[in-house]
């Protein structure tokens, strides 16, 4: 298979695993909660259940449920909250070999690495509400109390001068389809509304590192 047929059947197969909103106010929810899933997926030991485990009885994903809203801060009529989210994720990954990172500044170059790194979960972003402007897949209205949705996104890749993404609104007012909306804008357009919003290039991932072994810490019998 090509480099490209590979890259298109990995990005397909990320979109696949993602679930869509149910309200348009769940957007960081979903995100964090799909960006969890699919880190999960291939680290079975991250402690942080998203919810939905096929395994999990009903008391196990309404407690899943609670906590993603927990780590989100999130509330039915007003959404998440988003500026705290790397503190109370690394409050729950306290003493695992699991960590949160949340940069400014970061350049395109430093996203693909991210992408690119085994340990890594995919990153979210937030883009400056002019995105809305710049998508034909839906419009957007003024959001709560006339304030502007924030764009969280979660990057899939970047190639040839584009990057390709998830957003949970195309998702959400999608509807003819059941399959994840695949996403791209240039890399030019990416970097500037990337660069314009709140906190400009702000990014948050997931990174373990292995565990090491008790036996490597304690004296070899002699």
């Amino acid at each position: 298979m090509s480099k490209d047929g590979q890259n298109q059947q990995h990005t397909q197969t990320v979109f696949s695993r993602f679930t869509r909103l149910e309200s348009e106010l769940d957007c960081l929810l979903l995100a964090v909660k799909n960006m969890l899933a699919d880190y999960r997926e291939f680290h079975p030991d991250f402690p942080i259940n998203p919810g939905e485990d096929a395994d999990d009885d009903e008391d196990q994903q309404k407690a899943a449920k609670d906590e993603l809203k927990t780590l989100a801060g999130h509330r039915s009529r007003f959404g998440g909250n988003f500026s705290q989210l790397e503190a109370r994720l690394n409050g729950r990954l306290d003493e695992t070999s699991f960590e949160a990172h949340a940069a400014t500044q970061m350049d395109l170059d430093g996203l693909d690495e991210i992408l690119n790194t085994n340990t890594a979960s995919l990153p979210l972003v937030e883009l400056d509400s002019e995105y809305f402007d710049k998508i034909d897949e839906y419009d957007v209205q003024a959001g709560q109390y006339g304030a502007s949705e924030t764009p969280i996104l979660i990057p899939i890749q970047v190639e040839d001068d584009i990057v390709i993404y998830w957003d949970p609104l195309a998702d959400y007012y999608d509807n003819g389809t059941a399959d994840p909306v695949e996403m791209t804008l240039s890399e030019t357009t990416f970097l500037r509304l990337w660069s314009r919003a709140e906190r400009a290039r702000w990014t948050l991932w997931i990174d373990g590192q292995e565990q090491k072994k008790m036996a490597e810490f304690t004296e070899t019998d002699q």
